[in-house]
């Protein structure tokens, strides 16, 4: 057993294809499944083709899931350009990289 501190590796899912109100379920119980096990959870959405505001509440949400259960929730950067317009058009700052927010 390591005694070292470092933060566990996190568990990364990926999401592909259509993100969207058509496909919510499916990524709801992927994001929901990931969210039960490891303290760090790393979402990959760069096989993503689709994206739209349902995705993003999603998004939002699962956070917020997070947040109570004490797991890291990220996303993997970059973001795909389709997603990080939709994230920059509604004002959701949070999902962009330290560096990033702090020069925004």
């Amino acid at each position: 057993m390591s005694t070292t501190g470092s933060p566990p590796a996190a568990h990364s899912v990926r999401l592909n294809g259509r993100l969207t109100i058509a496909t919510v379920q499916d990524s709801r119980n992927a994001l929901l499944e990931a969210l039960r096990g490891p303290a760090a959870v790393e979402l990959d959405c760069d096989g993503g083709t689709d994206f739209d505001i349902c995705f993003v509440q999603l998004l939002e949400a699962a956070r917020a899931l997070a947040q109570r259960d004490g797991i890291a929730l990220t996303l993997r950067q970059p973001v795909p350009q389709p997603l990080g317009a939709i994230l920059a058009e509604g004002g959701f700052r949070d999902w962009a990289p330290a560096a990033a927010r702090s020069a925004a």
